[in-house]
């Protein structure tokens, strides 16, 4: 039997992570995205993110308040988690026209209380607005904050830079 996952209230990713996840929602506009989040636990209080995969929404033709992540896509990522330190975390998916806070119907689906629900809002085909973190227990909704991450390769950056202005100056 696996352990229980611990229930942090901050999530962490990078600004590429939410970039992506913000980019996916306004491609998709007016259908909501939908994607799946990949990460290792940090510290009691916080997940990772260290992968955001985008999936199709099997509900995207149907209505644009409405998204279902392909099950196939779903138990293959699991699958090639198996054995390694990253988990299947959460997902993410998008409000069109509407605010990043869960909706009956998402409160409906949250039958999952340790996965994190990211939602982004979409303002129009344009522009991604707010983009927010939650768990959802199928009663409640739980905020989560989200903390954003200097990318290990982008600090190398900056300390190279800032490395390199010394030694000219």
């Amino acid at each position: 039997m696996t352990p229980p996952i611990p229930m942090p209230q901050i999530l962490s990713l990078t600004q590429n992570h939410l970039d992506r996840m913000r980019a996916a929602a306004v491609a998709a506009y007016p259908a909501e995205c939908c994607g799946l989040l990949v990460g290792v636990l940090e510290t009691k209080a916080q997940w990772r993110v260290t992968h955001v995969v985008p999936t199709y929404n099997l509900r995207a033709e149907e209505r644009n308040d409405r998204f279902a992540i392909d099950p196939v896509t779903h138990l293959a990522l699991r699958r090639c988690l198996r054995g390694r330190p990253e988990h299947m975390i959460g997902h993410y998916h998008s409000h069109p026209n509407g605010q990043a806070y869960p909706s009956a119907k998402d409160l409906a689906m949250g039958f999952e209380p340790e996965l994190f629900w990211v939602i982004v809002a979409v303002n129009g085909k344009r522009h991604a607005g707010a983009t927010e973190a939650y768990r959802l227990d199928g009663k409640a909704v739980h905020s989560v904050s989200i903390q954003i991450r200097i990318a290990t390769s982008e600090l190398q950056n900056r300390l190279l830079h800032s490395h390199a202005r010394q030694k000219v100056g």
